[in-house]
C-alpha cells in the first residue's frame, strides 16, 4: 500500500516526464522556504514555471485543482517570489 508522501512523489514525477515531453526543463524541485513550498521550477522558453503538483483518487470531493485555495495561492506566489530573490542574488554574486 502506498503512503501519501509516496503517492505525492508519484504524481509529481509522473508531471515531470510529462512536461519535459512537452519540451520545459527542470530547474529544481521541490523548492521550500519559509513561506511554503513549490513542487517544482520547470524552464519554457525563456520563462520560468512555477509547478504545484496535486493528485486525488478520484474526483468524488472534487478535481485536484479546486483545492488550490485562495489561502494556498498567496503561498504559492510568497514562495515563487523569495526564489527569484535569491536566483537574482546568485545571478549577481557571479
Amino acid at each position: 500500500m502506498q503512503t501519501t508522501r509516496s503517492r505525492g512523489t508519484s504524481a509529481e514525477n509522473q508531471a515531470l516526464d510529462y512536461l519535459q515531453q512537452q519540451g520545459l526543463c527542470l530547474v529544481t524541485r521541490n523548492y521550500s522556504c519559509r513561506c511554503g513550498e513549490i513542487d517544482l521550477i520547470m524552464r519554457d522558453s525563456g520563462a520560468l514555471v512555477f509547478v504545484e503538483v496535486r493528485y486525488r483518487k478520484s474526483t468524488r470531493f472534487g478535481l485536484p485543482e479546486e483545492t488550490v485555495d485562495s489561502r494556498k495561492q498567496r503561498k504559492l506566489i510568497l514562495t515563487a517570489q523569495r526564489y527569484l530573490q535569491g536566483s537574482m542574488r546568485h545571478a549577481g554574486s557571479t
